[in-house]
This record gives C-alpha cells, structure tokens and sequence, in this order.
C-alpha cells in the first residue's frame, strides 16, 4: 500500500474533516516536502469564517496552510538542480507559485499570478495530486514552486515565524524603503505588527511606535521588549495626539496598518503621517467601506498608500536571516502548537474565539506532531 499523507480540509466555513491521501510519485521537475511545520496568520482565520468568498481564494474543498516549513523528503533530478537542493534538506515553501510567464511574474509579482496558482489559498483539494497546502504531514512541490534553504539548527516553533517575519520586511521596510532615523508608526501589534518592530529596527529607524487597544496588553508589552519605543492604547488615549506628542509635532514618516478588521487605523493614518509620507496598508478589513475616509488629505499632503499582499524573495531571504541572527529574542512569540488532526482547534485558539493556556500569539501546526 502505498505511503499516506495525513491531511486537514477545510470543507465548508467552520468544518474540517481529517483524511488520509496518498503520496504520489513523482517526475524529473517534482517534488515531495515532509511538512515540519505551518504557521497561521489572520488569512486562515478568515478562510476558516469564510470571509474569503468574495475574494481569488474562495476556494473549497481545500488545505489550508500557506506559511510552510519542511524538509525535501524526495526530488526529481531536474527539480533538484533548479531549486538546488536534495533530499532531506530543511527549507521554507513560498505560498505562490508563479507560472513565470505572464506580466505580473515577468515584474516581479508572483503572488498577482494570473494563473492563481498556490499552496493553501489557491489549489483546492479536489485538484490531483491534493496536497496543496501545509495543513498536513506531506505537501506536493510543483515545478514550479519556490524554496529557500532554511537554517538546521534554528527550534522549528522559532523557525516557524519565517513568513511572517518576510512580510514584515517587505511591509515595513522594503515597500516604504524605511531608512535610518526614520519615525515609523505600526498600527496593530499581532505578529506581523510584532516582527514589524524588528524589522525597522533592523532597518535603522530612528523611534518605532506601536498602537493596539485594552485587550492587546501583552502585545504591547512584547512590541516594547523587541524595540519600540512608545506604545499606545488606543480605547485610552488619540493615538493621533500620543503621534503628534512623540515627534514634537514632525508626524510620522511612515506609518503601516497590519490591524485585522478595523477601518479606524486608516483614517487615523493619514493625519499621524507627515506631509510627503507613507502609509502601507496590510491589514485585511473583510472587505468593509471605511467610514470617514477623506481622500483630499492624500493629495494635499501628497501622502503615498501603498497596498500590500505578500512578500518577496528577497524579504524570505533577509527573514531567515534575521531569525537566524536574534532566533532567541522571537522565541516568546511562539505561544501554540498542534498536530494536523487539531487544526480546527489551533485556528480557533488564533482567532481568540477559545482560550488554551497563554494568550496566542504565534500559532503553528506541528505536522510531526500526534494528538
């Protein structure tokens, strides 16, 4: 018989059902990853509401997981050239998979494929060979998937923290080309707000300020431990006001919003950001209108917003680079875990809707685990 994968499929909002699938052979330009571990992040809490469904990723039946570490359990001699790897190498799995042909991935933007094309989000399980995401104990590496070698020595919860930690880089310092002695504002302080902090900070940025509200008491705490600054509550105090207090009246040069849900930290962006500056806007909102949104203070301030969705290789690169550098000082984000066959129950934990010990932080599935 052959060797079966363990699987978690999200099959309708707020349903898993746990399968086994088989594990396919594999060609020349293939692949096979034993999953070591998959980090959630907000996504997968809308994916498992169903907020997704007016977006490219409503798809169903699907596994999800998009933030994927592993190790190269077999591949092809052609696959193995062109990512330059062999097997048994641990590496990280970018969620994307470009088809390499069509404007957006000739630009450099794989993650706006016009094929749609990847791992968790993108490729349903009903698409042959099934494993299409990270919520599981192996995963199918297409050709034309994208790896990176990943440290040997670095704890898989820490290593874990690899995407989001891309996105913080990208999001905060790359797409706004934060420099040194920047004032940089982080909007929402999860774990991307979090890594956000050591991203600028690695960047050089001169004061780094972080705004959440009463119930983000120990994320502000962190964000103070990993290098802000000054942190702001805002159900206490006008963050705009605590923002005009802290430069001395300059405003921010940057200001990124990674808040989940709420509409308020935009409106709020465009008046702690100073004239000529940016604002980059990560945070998913559900698709909701954002009330009081005054579009003039863009042009007569000549504020730049920048949407942003994904990372690149490069911030990949520079994440695992910094993980492997200040690994230690990012362990105690890393506050959940479960095996593939509780991921229900680890989606849950970071959408706060259940409470399992600490207060959730970074979650990941733990694909070598067993419940």
């Amino acid at each position: 018989m052959a060797e079966q994968a363990k699987v978690a499929v999200l099959t309708d909002p707020r349903k898993f059902e746990y399968r086994e699938v088989e594990i396919p052979e594999i060609g020349p330009d293939e692949g096979i990853l034993r999953v070591e571990a998959a980090g959630l992040c907000g996504t997968d809490w809308e994916q498992y509401l169903g907020h997704l469904d007016n977006t490219p990723w409503a798809v169903r039946p699907i596994i999800p997981g998009h933030e994927i570490l592993g190790w190269v359990e077999k591949v092809g001699a052609n696959a193995a050239k062109k990512w330059d790897v062999k097997e048994g190498d641990r590496v990280t799995v970018e969620a994307s998979i470009p088809c390499g042909q069509c404007f957006q991935c000739q630009v450099g933007r794989p993650v706006l494929c016009k094929d749609g094309m990847g791992y968790g989000l993108r490729m349903g399980f009903d698409n042959p060979p099934h494993l299409w995401g990270g919520y599981a104990t192996h995963m199918y590496l297409h050709p034309g998937a994208t790896l990176h070698k990943a440290p040997s020595d670095v704890p898989t919860d820490i290593m874990s923290l690899f995407n989001p930690m891309s996105n913080a880089v990208r999001w905060a310092v790359e797409r706004p080309e934060t420099g040194i002695g920047d004032t940089i504002v982080i909007e929402g302080p999860g774990q991307r707000g979090l890594l956000a902090v050591v991203a600028a900070r690695e960047a050089g940025a001169g004061k780094v300020i972080v705004t959440g509200t009463k119930n983000d008491t120990l994320r502000l705490s962190l964000a103070r431990e990993l290098g802000a600054d000054e942190t702001i509550v805002v159900d206490d105090d006008d963050p705009v006001e605590r923002v005009i207090d802290a430069t001395d009246g300059k405003l921010a040069d940057i200001v990124v919003d990674v808040s989940a849900f709420a509409t308020e930290p935009i409106t709020q962006a465009l008046d702690m950001v100073r004239p000529g500056g940016k604002v980059v806007v990560a945070g998913l909102k559900s698709f909701k209108p954002i009330p009081n949104f005054i579009s003039d203070k863009l042009i007569t301030k000549e504020i730049a917003m920048l949407g942003v969705l994904s990372s690149t290789w490069s911030s990949v690169e520079k994440s695992i680079d910094i993980i492997r550098r200040r690994g230690d000082s990012l362990a105690k984000l890393c506050t959940h875990h479960y095996p593939v066959d509780e991921a229900e129950t680890a989606v849950k934990v970071l959408g706060r809707e259940i409470v399992d010990g600490p207060e959730a932080v970074h979650v990941h599935i733990d694909a070598a685990a067993t419940s």
